[in-house]
């Protein structure tokens, strides 16, 4: 009679311990100030996006929510999403060609470089103490365009592949402190195509409450017969977290 009563109260506690301690979340979003560079083709000329397009500083946000389970042979799940979109007019200085559409000298341009994508990101706890080592795999989705458009004329390529990344992130937390440091990097190099995005920051943690400050440098290049968006965005941002 004793073993059963301990086997069935084992049995009735087992569901609150796993309801405890299976999941974890993690959230975050953070204000990126964003410098471009670098230049697109399409079917025609190359133009550099400060010369010819006139960007310069412009400001995006980012956010992501991770899941995270102890099922060791079960990849744990981070989402993320990132607004990287910049719009200028400017006064063509020299013709252009550009997705079968003619710009002229003097023509007023509008302009419109969107490289917004969402990251699902599949990877493996391989640490997880002072040291925290994450290593999974990405799936990229871009979602943008690049688009001239005068009141007679419009040009436009979309960016729109899906990418496969190496995934890595690394968090070093100071004891007793609540501060800590991380760094998070995807990268793909496959033939032509190039994408290497790489973030670094410092955290304070009170609770599962923290804050960010931080650097990211995108720097994509992607070719598709005569359309290439040879492109750079860096910046500093700052963030809020929550983990839970």
């Amino acid at each position: 009679m004793n073993k059963k009563l301990i086997a069935a109260s084992l049995l009735a506690a087992a569901p609150m311990a796993a309801q405890a301690d299976i999941l974890g979340a993690h959230a975050g979003a953070y204000v990126w100030q964003q410098k471009w560079s670098g230049d697109v083709r399409a079917n025609g000329d190359t133009l550099d996006v400060e010369k010819d397009l006139g960007y310069d500083d412009d400001s995006g946000s980012s956010f992501y929510v991770a899941l995270e389970h102890p099922i060791i042979f079960i990849p744990e799940l981070r989402l993320q999403r990132t607004e990287l979109e910049i719009s200028e007019r400017n006064d063509f200085q020299r013709q252009v060609n550009f997705a079968g559409a003619t710009f002229n000298v003097n023509d007023t341009v509008d302009s419109t470089t969107d490289l917004g994508h969402t990251d699902a990101t599949f990877y493996y706890e391989i640490l997880d103490n002072w040291l925290n080592l994450d290593v999974g795999l990405t799936a990229r989705i871009f979602d943008g365009e690049v688009r001239l458009k005068t009141n007679t004329d419009q040009g436009q390529i979309d960016v729109d592949p899906v990418i496969p990344m190496a995934y890595v992130q690394a968090r070093f937390d100071l004891p007793l402190t609540g501060l800590y440091g991380s760094v998070l990097g995807n990268v793909l190099s496959i033939d032509d195509n190039s994408v290497t995005d790489t973030t670094i920051n410092l955290g304070y943690e009170v609770g599962v409450l923290g804050f960010e400050l931080g650097y990211r440098n995108f720097d994509v290049d992607l070719e598709d017969n005569d359309e290439r968006a040879k492109v750079n965005v860096d910046g500093y941002f700052l963030g809020v977290v929550i983990d839970i």
